[in-house]
């Protein structure tokens, strides 16, 4: 063998040895581990789904609870003594009608935080987790754009929600220190389905210094290949591997098929 096909024969063996070596790390989870900046966030998503219809219109409330008022109203005993016939009879046709209409009990919907709290649930879409990591040096106003986010709790330290001056909704973090790590669980609303294939561009992670961090986005399945799912690069990697065994193993078939055919043609001649 020539030294230019020898040379030649060492690049295609370091090739393939450095693509199989990245398909094994996207596969055992480690790829993304040696891509990542000092400065990342892992955010897993997944559909948050409901019963169709689910909420409370507070029309129906109003029309129910003005029905129980006044049917309480005609039969207790107790009004029609102290307020008189003619008294019971305005507060049923006036009163109870005045004070029980939908616009109160939207307010009353609204202003019972516990109950405003459960009823948001109906504008959940998308729920998960995220995991920011700081394995620089101290950090100030850490935040991350997420397009849609409802609600989040900090699992471990801080977080809140911000709008932008463009619409668009973050979490802000406040400062992290060197090695901290933090877990949230967020619920995102329609913004975050109206996005999009915009949605993974739209989520970026940085600094009060303007320094930016990496964002792997997939969803809450947590299995042994997920950088395959947060790196697209690694699909094509794994394909690449996949493809040079399936050439060399073809090539390999056509030689020794060859092989065997001369052979056969050599034992006819002699």
């Amino acid at each position: 063998m020539t030294k230019s096909g020898a040379g030649l024969a060492m690049m295609m063996a370091l090739i393939g040895a450095g693509l199989s070596l990245s398909g094994l790390l996207a596969m055992t989870g480690t790829l993304k581990t040696l891509l990542s900046p000092p400065l990342s966030a892992e955010v897993h998503l997944t559909d948050f789904a409901l019963p169709t219809g689910f909420g409370l219109e507070p029309q129906l409330v109003a029309d129910f609870l003005a029905v129980e008022l006044i049917n309480r109203a005609e039969n207790d005993i107790a009004l029609r003594l102290g307020m008189g016939e003619e008294g019971q009879k305005k507060l049923i046709e006036i009163g109870i009608p005045r004070l029980i209409s939908s616009t109160v009990v939207r307010d009353m919907i609204r202003d019972i935080k516990p109950l405003a709290d459960v009823l948001s649930v109906a504008d959940f879409k998308m729920a998960g987790q995220v995991v920011v990591s700081n394995r620089g040096q101290d950090r100030k106003d850490v935040a991350l754009t997420l397009p849609g986010v409802i609600l989040v709790e900090a699992e471990t330290g801080t977080a809140s929600i911000e709008t932008t001056s463009t619409g668009l909704t973050a979490l802000t973090l406040g400062d992290m220190t060197a090695g901290e790590k933090r877990v949230l669980r967020v619920w995102l609303g329609k913004a975050a389905i109206e996005a999009g294939g915009g949605f993974s561009k739209a989520v970026l992670l940085g600094d009060g210094s303007g320094e930016a961090g990496r964002v792997w986005i997939s969803d809450q399945a947590r299995w042994q290949g997920v950088d395959l799912q947060t790196l697209p690069a690694a699909r094509w990697i794994v394909a690449a591997v996949l493809l040079m065994v399936f050439v060399t193993s073809a090539l390999m078939a056509v030689v020794i098929l060859l092989g065997r055919l001369r052979g056969k043609r050599r034992i006819s001649l002699v």
